[in-house]
């Protein structure tokens, strides 16, 4: 069996997508969430998709880090060039059918040629970015104690969800809300904090970027859906399939 790199995009037997950034943690494009990678995963049998899956594509830039993980994806599977690339980080990459990288400053180059628009999630805890202007602002929502203040205006306030405390999922992690308010140029914006506490950031596109946490029964919901899906697509019989539930639930049943 030939061994995994990383990072990759590799698909399951089951047809579900993942990108592996290491060994120990893959995203799962059908459930647009990073998550770990556990023993009794049967990823034994997924196969890299990478060169197909990236070609004739473009997608946003969120970062230089983020630039410089879309560059580590193509460099480890070989997918040569980064024309564009700069320190300041470009806006837009475009992979072409000849497996060229290229980083873009505007969206009209990076599809020009009517590539699909595809989304490469940042690697795990990676906090976004801001400006010397949006800085300065987070910093005065800050002195507010998560208030919800509109800077300049201290009448006015915002109740709807996310609440200050309240957990949502940023890119696939989950944070806590501690702060909100709004910016002197009319973008409403979150700060947060991650799970570990040490780790920061702050977001501005909250339709796009903040979602609400999933609820055990819609985890499990999902999982049960994964796990069996997984087993018809590999053969297995109901037993077997059963069998492998009531293992990994560890359901046992109640005395009459």
């Amino acid at each position: 069996m030939k061994s995994k790199i990383y990072p990759a995009i590799y698909k399951d037997t089951g047809k579900a997508i993942y990108l592996y950034f290491d060994a120990d943690n893959y995203y799962c494009f059908g459930r647009d969430m990073w998550d770990k990678t556990y023993d009794e995963d049967d990823h034994g049998n997924d196969i890299n998709i990478t060169p197909e899956y990236l070609a004739n594509t473009y997608g946003k830039v969120e970062s230089k880090e983020h630039a410089e993980f879309i560059v580590d994806l193509g460099d480890i599977n070989n997918l040569s060039s980064r024309t564009g690339y700069t320190e300041e980080h470009p806006s837009w990459f475009c992979f072409n059918d000849d497996d060229e990288l290229f980083f873009f400053d505007n969206e009209s180059d990076a599809n020009d040629n009517g590539e699909k628009l595809i989304t490469i999630p940042l690697p795990p805890k990676q906090i976004q970015t801001a400006t010397s202007e949006e800085e300065f602002e987070m910093q005065q929502i800050m002195k507010n104690n998560g208030d919800n203040l509109v800077l300049g205006c201290e009448d006015s306030k915002r109740e709807e969800w996310p609440c200050v405390g309240d957990k949502f999922i940023h890119k696939g992690e989950l944070v806590t809300c501690i702060s909100k308010g709004v910016m002197s140029k009319g973008d409403e914006v979150i700060t947060f904090e991650g799970a570990d506490k040490l780790s920061h950031g702050s977001c501005w596109n909250i339709d796009a970027w903040v979602k609400k946490p999933k609820t055990p029964e819609e985890e499990l919901r999902e999982w049960l859906q994964e796990r069996i899906g997984y087993g018809i697509a590999s053969g297995f019989d109901c037993e077997a399939i059963t069998h492998d539930l009531l293992h990994h639930l560890n359901i046992t049943k109640k005395p009459q």
